[in-house]
């Protein structure tokens, strides 16, 4: 539609999208403009009471504070104790693999360690998938079927309370492929319950729903359902975004030995002995921080249209090109998308679709083109810790192993195993997340010891 009509265009007929590298900050504005959200989107979501589903601009807010100081750089790095003990264990089953010739499908491994690192975070205790011999591969594809469900309960909206409030029993019956999905949910509310019941006063900054039941919010703010949304986001932003990026991110870089050879440079000079690497060694890296923006850049883990409204003034557009000025009354629902934005050539240039890293290095004002965890008030507020953590867990990988390149006796190394951009790794369908095309078995990986 942009190509036909240009960078302006309305897609509903409550919603004007944008394909404007320019106009980023008018859409996604800081807190000095009230900025809302639809309610669809809500229920689009599932999760349809926690902070980035919050229609209101001043519930948003509330909501978000009690969050804040758990995402901050200080708490990330307070965190790094659990990043470790479950990233040792990603790297023993890596090692293992190495071993017994076993293929390794990647994609869950991260998800297995993203998740239980978040799931710890939030509530102090986590389902261990990392320890178990599936990896979590049985509930992550229940959860895909969730995901899947997204726009029928966009179009739909009712769908969602019924599916999140109906018996186990019934779910399970009507919905088997969602059966796990609904345990681990029953399980993530069975933990907020007992911290409201027993709040320990010496933690309760230590997690996330200790933090949110001990904060300002009113009582209303409080409330199960209210908190299992909360828990179904930070679980899933946790574990699914920071996942997706580790897995492209590992692709480019074992498809490009040079990239690697950089990157490993980079890191032998920063880590004298990566037995005990820590997170301040790493966390102003240049490179690896180009190879983690890149990777973003080009598969954004949450892949659906980013939806605003301004609700007391109007927006006003000017088409420099046409030579027009649009003006989008308030209350209209305002959009723009991820990939679109990233992949413009009038932002990152003819080579847009390629990987590379050291494009952010040459020119570090692209950061203002970048939505890769939203913009503005409204933000990914978990950024941070997805960022150091996928920095020490890609720091961890290439300080032990390198890219496969046939030598024998080159010691312990990666490589890719039947794995195609195309077909395994970019986006092929939105389900909020992205989808790759449809019989992809993911990133899978040979690993030599």
């Amino acid at each position: 539609m942009h190509q036909e009509y240009g960078p302006i265009v309305r897609v509903t007929p409550n919603e004007v999208h944008w394909n404007d590298p320019e106009f980023i900050d008018t859409v996604f504005p800081g807190p000095g403009r009230k900025t809302n959200k639809p309610l669809w989107f809500a229920q689009r979501t599932g999760t349809p009471y926690s902070i980035v589903s919050t229609t209101d601009h001043d519930l948003h807010r509330r909501r978000r504070n009690a969050l804040n100081s758990f995402f901050s750089v200080a708490s990330v790095r307070r965190l790094e104790p659990i990043m470790k003990r479950y990233m040792a264990e990603m790297i023993s089953r890596m090692e293992q693999a190495g071993q017994t010739g076993q293929i390794m499908e990647m994609h869950l491994l991260f998800k297995a360690c993203a998740s239980d690192v978040i799931t710890e975070y939030a509530f102090g205790e986590s389902i261990g998938f990392i320890y178990t011999p599936d990896i979590g591969k049985s509930f992550f594809e229940s959860t895909d079927v969730f995901f899947f469900l997204t726009h029928i309960f966009g179009l739909v909206p009712w769908l969602v309370h019924h599916v999140q409030n109906a018996p186990s029993w019934l779910i399970k019956a009507a919905a088997p492929h969602l059966g796990e999905l609904r345990d681990r949910q029953d399980w993530w509310i069975a933990k907020v319950r007992e911290i409201r019941k027993s709040p320990n006063p010496d933690r309760v900054k230590s997690t996330i729903f200790e933090g949110i039941l001990n904060s300002a919010l009113p009582p209303e703010e409080k409330s199960d359902h209210r908190l299992a949304s909360e828990a179904q986001l930070v679980v899933f932003a946790g574990e699914g975004t920071t996942a997706h990026t580790l897995t492209c991110c590992l692709y480019h870089l074992l498809a490009d030995k040079d990239e690697v050879r950089k990157l490993k440079a980079e890191l032998v000079a920063a880590v004298p002995d990566p037995s005990s690497l820590q997170l301040s060694q790493i966390d102003s890296l240049p490179y690896l921080n180009a190879v983690i923006q890149e990777a973003i850049r080009l598969h954004p883990g949450v892949m659906a249209r980013q939806v605003r409204i301004s609700p007391e003034i109007p927006i006003v557009y000017s088409d420099k090109a046409e030579g027009k000025s649009y003006v989008i009354p308030p209350n209209t629902v305002t959009s723009m998308s991820p990939l679109d934005i990233h992949l413009h050539p009038d932002a990152f240039g003819s080579d847009a679709y390629d990987y590379r890293p050291q494009r952010w290095i040459d020119n570090p004002k692209l950061a203002r083109y970048f939505i890769g965890f939203s913009r503005g008030a409204r933000n990914c507020v978990g950024m941070t810790l997805a960022r150091r953590e996928m920095a020490i867990i890609l720091a961890t990988i290439f300080l032990k192993w390198d890219v496969y390149d046939g030598t024998l006796g080159q010691g312990p190394t990666l490589e890719l195993y039947e794995t195609e951009r195309g077909m395994d790794i970019d986006a092929n369908a939105d389900y909020i997340i992205p989808a790759p095309a449809a019989g992809s078995k993911g990133l899978r990986v040979k690993i030599r010891s």
